[in-house]
């Protein structure tokens, strides 16, 4: 019996799932746009006099010091997760869409690739700025409202658990399976995937916009390398919690 090459090694990722990329593509959108609708209600109910309106921070952006303003966003959130979970069932193929199989990369590990993910773009990002000359806090102002607010705790649970959650679940599950089964290959699905995931930052600045975009790459690597949901996750919340903590003690 032939032995096996020296080299082999088992592929970590191998996208799996049953939709068509044009397909996952608009159920991606329609989770994206979902959020509106419950901005719209909460629009109805301040308009009908329901709710106090919130205060507002700094190009317009509704302050996060509001509860009002964080139920929405959370609500928004696990919306959006809602549908994507939901898709990624048909023809029961969840597992395998999203990555949720085993083997999954160990916690230790997963937090490991989120803190090489700081130490690689964090300059990056320090460097876009300063040659965009645009403050470096810029895009983070309207979370410091929430985080110096008494409802800090909600702040960082959307944005260190649901938002990596939903996100990933999203973007390097749902979608990237789909467009790299495609004839496009892993990475220009992930190039893809990752510009889709930067317009849900529409109005961050441009180096803001930039930011994210590597993330994201950042973030395919992982999935490549690991091929687990709980790697991209992790290493993403740990990206967020470390922006949270320099926005707190920061951010003028």
């Amino acid at each position: 019996m032939t032995s096996p090459a020296p080299d082999a090694r088992p592929v970590a990722y191998r996208p799996e799932t049953p939709w068509t990329p044009l397909a996952a593509v608009g159920v991606v959108l329609a989770a994206s746009v979902a959020p509106l609708a419950v901005g719209l209600l909460a629009w109805a109910a301040e308009d009908a006099g329901l709710v106090e309106a919130p205060s507002r921070a700094v190009g317009g952006i509704p302050s996060l010091a509001s509860p009002f303003v964080l139920a929405q966003m959370i609500a928004g959130q696990l919306l959006s997760l809602s549908i994507i979970w939901g898709a990624a069932g048909w023809k029961g193929a969840r597992r395998e869409t999203l990555r949720l199989g085993r083997p999954q990369t160990g916690w230790l590990t997963a937090v490991g690739y989120g803190l090489l993910l700081i130490a690689v773009f964090a300059p990056i990002e320090l460097l876009v700025y300063h040659l965009a000359d645009v403050a470096l806090f810029t895009d983070g102002q309207w979370i410091l409202d929430g985080l110096s607010s008494p409802y800090w705790w909600a702040v960082v649970c959307a944005g260190v658990v649901l938002a990596p959650l939903s996100e990933e679940i999203t973007f390097r599950g749902f979608l990237l399976s789909a467009l790299a089964k495609s004839r496009l290959g892993f990475w220009p699905a992930a190039l893809i995937s990752s510009t889709l995931w930067t317009g849900l930052h529409a109005g961050y600045s441009w180096p803001g916009l930039v930011s994210v975009f590597l993330a994201g790459v950042g973030l395919s690597w992982i999935m490549l390398r690991t091929g687990s949901m709980r790697a991209v996750v992790v290493a993403h919340a740990v990206v967020n919690a470390f922006s949270l903590t320099m926005i707190s003690l920061f951010a003028p």
